[in-house]
C-alpha cells in the first residue's frame, strides 16, 4: 500500500512540475507589453493628465499666468516642466496603445499621439517663458477631444476622485 501511495505522489509531482514548466515557458514566450495593456495605458495617461491639470490648467484658471500675478515666472516654468513630463507619459501610453492588440487602444492611439504633440509644443514654449492663453485652451480642448474619442470607441473616461489612505 505504501508503494502504491508513493507511486501516485511521484506521478502527481511529475505532472504538476510538467504543467508548471509549460506555464513558465508560455509566459516567457508572451510579450511583456501584452500584460495588462489597458491598465498600464490608463495609468500613464492618468499621470500625464494629473501633471497637466495640477500645474497648467489649475494655475491658468486661477489666473496665475497673467501679467502681474505673484510668482508668474516660476508658475510658467513649472507648467512647462510638467507638460514635458506629461509628453513623456503620453508617449509611453501611445507606445502601449500601438503595440497592443486591444481594438479599443488601437482606435484611440492616433488621438493620444496628437495629444502628446500638443503637450510637447506648448511645454517647450512654457519652459522658454512664453505664455499664450490660447495654448492652454487648445490643450484643454485636446484632452476633451481624446475623451470624446474614447467615449465614441465605447470606453468613456470618467473622472473619479480616489481617497488615499493617510492623506
Amino acid at each position: 500500500m505504501n508503494l502504491l501511495h508513493s507511486l501516485r505522489s511521484s506521478v502527481a509531482r511529475t505532472v504538476v512540475a510538467a504543467l508548471l514548466a509549460i506555464a513558465l515557458g508560455a509566459a516567457a514566450l508572451a510579450p511583456a507589453q501584452a500584460l495588462l495593456d489597458k491598465s498600464r495605458f490608463a495609468l500613464h495617461l492618468g499621470i500625464a493628465y494629473f501633471a497637466f491639470h495640477r500645474w497648467v490648467l489649475k494655475p491658468y484658471k486661477t489666473h496665475a499666468f497673467d501679467n502681474g500675478a505673484p510668482h508668474r515666472t516660476a508658475t510658467i516654468v513649472k507648467g512647462g516642466v510638467a507638460l514635458l513630463f506629461a509628453v513623456h507619459e503620453v508617449r509611453v501610453a501611445s507606445k502601449i496603445a500601438h503595440l497592443s492588440k486591444d481594438p479599443l487602444l488601437q482606435k484611440i492611439a492616433g488621438g493620444v499621439d496628437q495629444l502628446g504633440a500638443s503637450f510637447g509644443t506648448v511645454g517647450q514654449r512654457l519652459k522658454g517663458g512664453q505664455f499664450s492663453p490660447d495654448d492652454v485652451s487648445a490643450l484643454d480642448g485636446a484632452t476633451t477631444s481624446l475623451g470624446s474619442a474614447a467615449a465614441g470607441a465605447g470606453a468613456p473616461i470618467k473622472d473619479r476622485p480616489v481617497a488615499i489612505p493617510g492623506l
